[in-house]
């Protein structure tokens, strides 16, 4: 089973994917997004953007060499939130949908 980690990178990246142990010292990436945090003006809270890790190549994984990885950890529960959004290809409403409260896509 393929669990959701982020893994920081020797390049100094932080990667969130599903993550599948390849054999040998090789490990796979499914979805892999890139997590750039960005603060819009001083004093302002710092987000979080999701990139497509692999936005050139084809398919939705890639595999590395594990001793490309610094750490492997789970994440937080909002930031695994917007990564299933992401990666995701069904559509949640935000919550009950009535005819008053149609959401827009």
């Amino acid at each position: 089973m393929q669990e959701v980690k982020i893994l920081r990178l020797t390049t100094g990246e932080d990667v969130i994917a599903k993550v599948e142990q390849g054999s040998g010292d090789l490990v796979t990436l499914n979805k892999p997004f890139v997590i750039i945090p960005q603060q819009i003006a001083p004093g302002k809270p710092v987000q979080l953007m999701m990139s497509l890790y692999n936005a050139f190549g084809k398919g939705d994984s890639v595999t590395l060499s594990k001793d490309k990885i610094v750490f492997m950890t789970d994440p937080k529960d909002e930031i695994l939130k917007s990564y299933e959004q992401n990666t995701s290809r069904i559509i949640k409403a935000p919550g009950l949908i009535t005819e008053n409260k149609i959401p827009k896509l």
